[in-house]
């Protein structure tokens, strides 16, 4: 019930994780006691399956980061956001070759080895960090959504040429449609959509206004659209909404919002921070951008937290250091 209550929250990614393991332990533990060589033969057939996909990716995973990270700037713009992979796997590479190197040259070094063993147990905090994100992101996506709305925020993104809808943006656009639609359809309910999105200093004109012009060429009716035209982040996206709703006198809790499949679960985290406890449409990133997307996500939510994670960075260090002293 705490989970379902509080869907935004990286704790759900923890209990999940914790779920997995307590079921591997319990299942484990049923085989055992059962010694059947069929069910074990069956259990171990599972497991490996499951298991071997994983093992593959952790020993390749630099190899695999850096042709995602090449197959990105093919298919995309060049920008620190999208040679996010390409770095991550360079750079690791390198230091895993900078540390063997350093080895020969120095032998056996007491401080060497203080500094891999650290740098191993931070990087493990990060590793588990992450999984625990990428299990809460997951979840969202079974949250079953109602179709009793009287809104959707669409949030927007960068235009191209400062004027024109790009392909991310028209699909959040286009996910909340589907919706408004359906829901019309199997309800009879209407429900208003909300565009977001202030004017960059490198834009023509705001988001929500080129986002209300491409959602009128899609047929969606003016008096349905209202737009906000001030947002300068997703933060500022829920809480100037959240103003607008009110404006209308419209429920601020009956509602979704409309962003990308990667976004959402930090999108839901700043919908509850201004009080919008609702949900989010995720539409869908291709397959190729989403380790940059998802890397992105997860630096963004890292640094919300950034004062706790410095804290345990130093009691990682202090603890390595005693151990170094002994």
């Amino acid at each position: 019930m705490a989970v379902k209550k509080n869907k935004y929250r990286v704790l759900c990614g923890f209990i999940l994780l914790l779920s997995m393991t307590a079921f591997f332990c319990f299942t484990l533990n049923v085989v055992s006691y059962l010694d059947n060589p069929l069910v074990t033969r069956i259990y171990t057939i599972l497991i490996t399956i499951c298991v071997i996909p994983l093992c593959i990716f952790l020993v390749c995973w630099q190899i695999v980061f850096i042709w995602n990270g090449i197959l990105v700037l093919r298919k995309e713009n060049v920008s620190i956001g999208n040679l996010l992979t390409l770095l991550i796997g360079t750079f690791s590479i390198l230091g895993g070759f900078f540390y063997t190197a350093l080895k020969s040259v120095l032998g056996y070094n007491e401080f060497l080895e203080f500094f891999r063993n650290t740098l191993i147990s931070c990087q493990l905090y990060i590793f588990i960090l992450a999984i625990a994100f990428l299990c809460s992101s997951f979840l969202i996506k079974m949250v079953r959504l109602n179709f009793d709305k009287d809104y959707i925020i669409v949030l927007g993104s960068g235009l191209i040429n400062g004027k024109v809808v790009s392909n991310l943006l028209a699909s959040r656009i286009l996910i909340a449609k589907k919706f408004k639609e359906q829901q019309l359809l199997k309800t009879n309910k209407n429900l208003f959509l909300i565009m977001t999105g202030g004017k960059g200093s490198d834009e023509e004109v705001s988001e929500a206004d080129a986002m209300k012009d491409y959602a009128l060429s899609l047929g969606v009716a003016k008096e349905d659209i209202l737009t906000e035209t001030f947002a300068e982040n997703t933060y500022q996206n829920m809480l100037y909404s959240k103003e607008l709703l009110i404006q209308h006198k419209i429920d601020v809790n009956k509602g979704l919002f409309a962003t990308n499949d990667y976004h959402v679960f930090r999108a839901g985290i700043y919908a509850r921070k201004v009080g919008l406890q609702i949900d989010g449409l995720g539409s869908k990133t291709r397959k190729y951008f989403l380790p940059n997307a998802l890397i992105r996500e997860y630096i963004a939510f890292y640094l919300r937290y950034k004062k706790i994670h410095v804290v345990i960075f130093a009691l990682i260090i202090m603890l390595n250091c005693l151990i170094f002293i002994r």
